[in-house]
């Protein structure tokens, strides 16, 4: 794939000024081979005909048959609409199709490609499909999957990742990447061959070498030029890999002076406002984590509005009501602290917390840039998003944060931060609503989109106090990548847990680079994302969208960064305390020990291993098991091995003892337990069965918890009348979860993040 640059310049620049001179929003297909000609693709002979009277010559295409095809700017794709052909290369032949074409066309004016046939299998892996497009979110994103017609199709019959190899420019050489993917992979199976012996249409190393190459030469000409360059599908024939279609949609030009993020002024840019890494910002960041004074406008003098509840919380967090400052008219103290008419008023502060009506924001917010009175703001007003009815309140904040000296700004519309290294605590929820549990704080920060995910995360696992929690909001200035790069060099962090509905032009790179950061340390992140982008909607009308929409681009982007990817907000909430939990226990090793009372369970279990495996008990362990069952005269209906199944008639004291044994074994890295906890035989219930008594169940596991270095984890699968075994074992420690199935595949999606870091 050897080309001249100036050639590639060259041929971009007149496919896309003419295109953009003809109003068009894509190339047509001759213009596309023309450009994948130029990037090193191989493309097929053709010739453009005007219809059934302009049949070309075809007396040096190859082979007996060719493709007709429909040409035209308001035809993205031709098999939705009938447009293609393949017929035998004979002028009747020829004319026949193209007045089926014609007549079938929904554009009067479309013209036809009559193209070579070239020969290629059809079957899975022998159609790819091969995309370079402009992410907002994260640069240039490149994407191989399935192709043909039946992408989409075979994309959501294979587990998420497997079908499609997802990957950024500008991050590095990614051949090395590709080639180790592709010898791994479902579709590097299908594309290499690796299937009952069937000889490789390529190899992973050429075939990651292609796409490499592919990669450097489409940075290029994205997005500067063209927003996708996607072809689908891709052959190979004679060995080398040759584009029977192409798809490329034009970059619009940018509007001169727009300040509106989502113009295409907007979409192009990469780094986000406020995402320089200076001196001042990085200190305004700081001061929202420890500020020594804070400033709170919006507080009632009467009754518990958002703004008196966020005044009572930055008070019980510790911060002294000396360096507390009210910006409230007509009254002298408040809570303790003075009060003063207005921000112009007031002495300089670390942190100005705004809660007032969006219209107000606006005037505050000049008196506060104009009289520097704040490093840092935190404002909860909500009405202030992009597309709101509160459009230009929004506009005049944007105009602030860009003058000069401005304070950086988290939120509008977010519930809040609390910060126990700072002392304080502006979440609008008073404490009755949302109690953190009395303990020393976790290494945690969470780092959310939206504040009702924070706090309902956190009354969801009532044992967590994290040490940090930011709720970022409509991301009007400091944005969620932003605030997971600074954390990197925050004392006191194990796990960073994120929820992302979009992220911020350029935001979703810097959280990559941020959270490889993060993972060079030893720390976990963790994330959630949800919802669509705009940017992602306009991508459906290409494959590459359904094939890998934002969601996809995320998953595969950040797993590669090290990331946990939760799928689920269930899931956040386990990973999440799995990350927490299991953080300083040793993991050398997907072999995993498996053990229930339930034959179901241990089913279950074995199924879901995912990327975990079976580990062979050693013979030392199943004699140690053996002696444990007879001594329980069991002997006679378990047998030693993994899964191993305990019955529903095995005590306490047999129970927790088999899992030591099995816990023991040098061939077991990690373990579940599972417990369906309804038999008499185990005591887990309160009342006359003590599950928190001397030698309950409960009792001998966090026993055993305390003594093991190992990560394990245990099921409880049953109804609300077990919480209290539930508690006992979550007071130990130990990470519960309440289905034995998704306890081991989300130990093995945590496993597999541990061992790749």
């Amino acid at each position: 794939m050897s080309r001249e640059p100036a050639s590639l310049h060259d041929v971009s620049a007149r496919l896309v000024s003419a295109a953009r001179a003809e109003g068009r929003a894509l190339l047509l297909e001759p213009e596309g081979m023309e450009l994948l000609a130029a990037l090193g693709v191989g493309v097929p002979q053709g010739m453009v005909a005007d219809g059934p009277g302009g049949v070309p010559d075809m007396d040096e295409f190859p082979g007996d048959r060719v493709v007709v095809k429909l040409l035209s700017p308001l035809v993205a794709h031709r098999t939705e609409v009938g447009g293609v052909r393949v017929v035998e290369r004979t002028p009747h032949a020829v004319v026949r199709a193209l007045e089926e074409l014609e007549r079938a066309s929904p554009d009067p004016a479309a013209r036809f490609l009559v193209q070579e046939f070239v020969p290629h299998e059809r079957e899975p892996g022998g159609e790819l499909l091969l995309s370079a497009r402009w992410s907002p979110e994260f640069g240039v994103v490149l994407t191989l999957a399935p192709g043909g017609v039946a992408a989409e199709a075979l994309a959501s019959l294979a587990r998420p990742g497997a079908a499609s190899l997802v990957w950024l420019a500008g991050g590095g050489d990614p051949g090395a990447r590709l080639e180790r993917e592709l010898r791994t992979s479902t579709l590097g199976k299908l594309l290499t061959g690796d299937l009952r012996g069937r000889a490789p249409r390529v190899t992973a190393g050429a075939m990651a070498a292609f796409a490499a190459e592919f990669t450097a030469a489409a940075a290029q000409v994205v997005p500067d030029r063209f927003l996708e360059v996607e072809v689908n599908p891709l052959v190979f024939a004679g060995g080398r890999p040759v584009a029977l279609d192409a798809l490329v949609r034009v970059t619009p030009i940018p509007e001169p002076d727009s300040a509106e993020p989502d113009s295409a002024a907007g979409r192009l840019i990469l780094q986000p406002p406020g995402a320089a890494s200076a001196p001042g910002r990085r200190a305004a960041l700081a001061a929202l984590l420890r500020p020594a004074t804070v400033a709170v406008v919006g507080a009632s003098a009467r009754g518990a509005n958002p703004g008196r509840v966020i005044l009572r919380n930055v008070l019980a967090a510790g911060m002294p009501a000396s360096a507390v400052t009210v910006v409230k008219e007509g009254v002298e103290s408040l809570e303790g602290c003075r009060c003063v008419p207005d921000v112009a008023s007031m002495d300089p502060v670390d942190v100005l917390v705004v809660s007032v009506a969006a219209g107000e924001v606006p005037s505050v917010l000049e008196a506060a840039v104009a009289g520097a009175k704040a490093k840092a703001v935190v404002l909860t007003s909500a009405g202030l998003g992009e597309g709101s009815t509160e459009g230009e309140a929004a506009r005049r904040v944007r105009e602030l944060l860009r003058r000069p000296g401005a304070p950086a700004l988290n939120g509008g519309n977010c519930l809040g931060i609390r910060s126990l290294p700072g002392r304080y605590d502006t979440l609008f929820i008073p404490p009755e609503k949302l109690g953190f549990p009395d303990v020393p704080p976790h290494p945690v920060a969470l780092v959310t989109q939206s504040g009702a995910f924070a706090i309902a995360r956190t009354s969801a696992v009532p044992w967590l106090n994290p040490n940090i929690v930011v709720t970022v909001g409509n991301q009007l200035d400091v944005t969620v990548g932003e605030w997971v790069e600074h954390l990197v060099d925050e004392s006191g962090l194990d796990v960073v847990g994120c929820y992302v509905e979009g992220f911020k032009p350029g935001d979703g790179r810097r959280f990559l680079e941020a959270a490889r950061a993060h993972r060079a340390k030893g720390r976990m992140v963790v994330l959630c994302r949800a919802g669509r982008t705009p940017a992602g909607q306009d991508a459906t009308a290409s494959h590459t969208a359904s094939m890998a929409g934002d969601y996809a681009v995320t998953r595969a982007l950040a797993e590669d960064a090290g990331v946990l990817v939760a799928e689920t907000v269930d899931d956040f909430n386990d990973l999440l305390s799995l990350a927490v939990l299991l953080r300083a226990r040793r993991v050398e090793g997907p072999r995993a020990g498996m053990v229930s009372n339930a034959g179901f369970e241990c089913v279950a279990m074995a199924d879901a291993l995912g990327a975990l495996r079976r580990s062979e008990l050693a013979e030392a362990t199943k004699t140690r098991i053996g002696g444990i069952l007879a001594g329980a005269r069991l002997a006679e209906i378990v047998a030693p091995s993994n899964p191993l199944d305990l019955t529903p008639m095995t005590g306490d004291e047999a129970f927790a003892a088999a899992v030591a044994a099995v816990l023991d074994d040098p061939g077991v890295d990690v373990a579940v337990v599972g417990c369906v906890p309804l038999t008499p035989a185990l005591r887990t219930l309160p009342g006359d069965e003590d599950v928190a008594g001397p030698g309950a169940l409960a009792v001998r596991l966090a026993e055993l918890w305390r003594g093991t270095e190992k990560a394990w984890v245990i099921s409880v699968d049953a109804g609300p009348r077990y919480d209290p075994l539930v508690a006992v074992l979550t007071a130990a420690g130990i990470p519960v979860l309440r289905r034995a199935d998704r306890a081991t595949a989300l130990l093995a999606r945590y496993v597999r993040a541990r061992l790749e870091r």
